[in-house]
């Protein structure tokens, strides 16, 4: 169940994560232009869409590795605490169920 949670929760927090590459069409410039913008502000997800990969097959070090994109905004960013903690917090919480379903299933071996 908990690995489930940790799933659920990574790919909300990816769609959330997303949303914020739709201010481009609010920009002026071409259509490519605009395109290209939405890919690249799309990156983020993308390496998050790798990392659930990686949770979804080896919960342990994916956890793991969720928690530290969970903390990155803390130290990359110089939005108010706050903020960085909306942005991070999905992938903080996915992480925590990822590493406690890994231990779950390792126990129950």
């Amino acid at each position: 169940m908990l690995l489930f949670a940790g799933r659920g929760l990574a790919m909300l927090g990816i769609g959330f994560i997303s949303l914020f590459a739709l201010d481009v069409f609010g920009m002026e410039g071409s259509l490519a232009w605009r395109l290209a913008g939405f890919v690249a502000h799309l990156a983020p997800s993308f390496v998050l869409a790798g990392l659930l990969a990686v949770a979804w097959r080896w919960p342990g070090p994916g956890g793991a590795l969720f928690i530290a994109a969970g903390l990155s905004p803390l130290f990359l960013l110089s939005n108010p605490v706050g903020v960085n903690l909306l942005l991070g917090g999905p992938f903080l919480l996915a992480g925590a169920a990822f590493m406690a379903g890994s231990l779950v299933r390792r126990v129950a071996r």
